[in-house]
């Protein structure tokens, strides 16, 4: 499965936002703001942490950079 920015938001051309880590549950640190094509040729990325400990998806871009990325801001493709 190949994460993508939600369709609504990508058509908007909006940026959605994305930490290098988090503390606690919920709160991104490093935030940086991502587009549709920084998300391009991304995929789900498995770091070893129990994805229950917090509220992101882990994604790394095509360019190697991993990110913790809010779930919602996300839709997910078979290609």
């Amino acid at each position: 499965m190949k994460p993508r920015m939600r369709d609504d938001l990508a058509l908007e051309g909006y940026r959605i936002p994305a930490g290098k880590s988090f503390v606690k549950y919920d709160d991104l640190q490093e935030i940086v703001y991502l587009s549709a094509s920084d998300l391009h040729e991304a995929e789900g990325y498995d770091n070893g942490i129990d994805t229950d400990s917090h509220a992101f998806n882990v994604i790394k871009l095509k360019d190697g950079r991993v990110f913790y990325m809010i779930g919602a801001d996300l839709d997910w493709s078979e290609e």
